[in-house]
């Protein structure tokens, strides 16, 4: 082979292999996408709360979508994006509405769900048999001793309800266990689906509708930014709650408490300004409430009396930069668009690859065209 020959035949391998990778790079950004729903909640191995260390895996027919192995007792994942990894069952679009099954170390779950992109799910996982309490005898035969008249028959004790200690955690609208007079029979707690707020009603509360009634559900959602009332001049509001049903009142108070991202608090700064403001529709004004700031777990709590629109807002009068933080914190809890996003970002990398290999392609044209003429 003369040497003109060779160099035109090596010229020719690299321009076929030069497009196989742009065609492999274009394959690969045309890939389709996934999307997450997301999971968390309880976890029970025959009756009792699952250890540390429990692996949880889901499946969709026999494919495994996701998993996660507890670090605390009894639950997986959590309830607020804050304080914890949540199950994440990541899978196509044209995958939703198919069923979900949970392993549990390896053992099938009772509970299944199914597959919604982009979704957020408390489920409580149980797997094996439930305890179930040992019924006990009512009656006692036997007179009574009490200076009074006996009774033949014995008597039947009837229990009274009393609250349980346990703390039941949802997402959204939660039912309440109370009394005819309203009193709630179970602690419970309800946050919101982006775990920014969470309001928590003791057992013993007293809770009653706007006619005076017990209280049969409570929810909390995040405030639509752009539709709350006025805000005072000079007033930045960071996130705004909407506690439900209004008019909702509660002796003694409730817990309501906003919870900021890692980011979200550095960004804001001196974060002893931050106050809790709630909407009074009588007199078209914000009313401040007594509200206590924790660093640690970056939230700020406040005791209320009553439901209506809560805020967590600070003075807007601050440096630049942290209204400018304060503001997209905002934008971000209520939904609405944040800033424009700078020219070149989210710009696929595959796409970025595919361009980079057609201009080396097009350089390599260019040269072998070079040789060509000049031979």
């Amino acid at each position: 082979m003369r040497e003109g020959d060779e160099v035109k035949l090596q010229f020719g391998i690299t321009l076929v292999l030069l497009f196989g990778l742009v065609a492999g790079a274009a394959a690969a950004g045309e890939s389709i996408p996934s999307y997450p729903h997301e999971f968390w909640g309880g976890v029970t191995i025959d009756g009792s709360p699952a250890p540390a260390g429990t692996v949880i895996t889901a499946k969709i027919g026999d494919t495994v979508y996701g998993s996660i192995e507890t670090v605390t007792a009894g639950k997986y994942g959590s309830s607020s994006r804050y304080e914890g990894s949540r199950l994440m069952v990541s899978a196509t679009e044209d995958q939703a509405g198919l069923t979900i099954v949970f392993l549990v170390d390896g053992r099938e779950a009772v509970q299944t769900a199914t597959f919604t992109p982009e979704g957020v799910t408390c489920l409580d996982l149980s797997v094996g048999s439930e305890v179930t309490p040992t019924p006990t005898s009512g009656g006692s035969s036997g007179s009574s001793s009490s200076g009074g008249s006996s009774s033949s028959g014995g008597t039947t004790s009837v229990p009274t309800a009393t609250p349980s200690p346990t703390t039941t955690t949802t997402v959204g609208t939660v039912s309440l266990a109370t009394s005819s007079s309203g009193e709630v029979l179970a602690s419970t707690t309800v946050r919101t689906a982006d775990g920014t707020g969470a309001v928590t009603i003791p057992a013993g509360t007293n809770a009653l509708d706007g006619s005076g009634s017990p209280l049969g559900a409570v929810s909390i959602a995040t405030a639509d930014y752009a539709s709350l009332p006025p805000v005072p001049a000079g007033t930045t509001v960071a996130i705004a709650l909407e506690c439900g049903p209004d008019g909702a009142t509660f002796d003694p108070t409730v817990t309501l408490s906003f919870t900021l991202t890692r980011e979200e608090w550095d960004e804001i700064g001196d974060t002893s300004v931050l106050r809790v403001v709630w909407y009074d529709q009588e007199t078209g004004a914000w009313q401040e409430v007594s509200a206590t700031v924790d660093p640690a777990t970056r939230t700020v709590t406040a005791q209320v009396a009553h439901f209506s629109v809560y805020a967590l807002a600070l003075p807007s009068v601050q440096e630049e930069a942290t209204a400018s933080a304060v503001s997209e914190i905002g934008a971000t809890a209520a939904g609405t668009p944040g800033p424009a996003q700078p020219a070149g970002e989210g710009v696929s990398w595959p796409l970025a690859g595919v361009g980079c290999l057609v201009v080396l392609a097009l350089a390599v044209a260019v040269l072998y065209y070079r040789h060509q003429r000049d031979t």
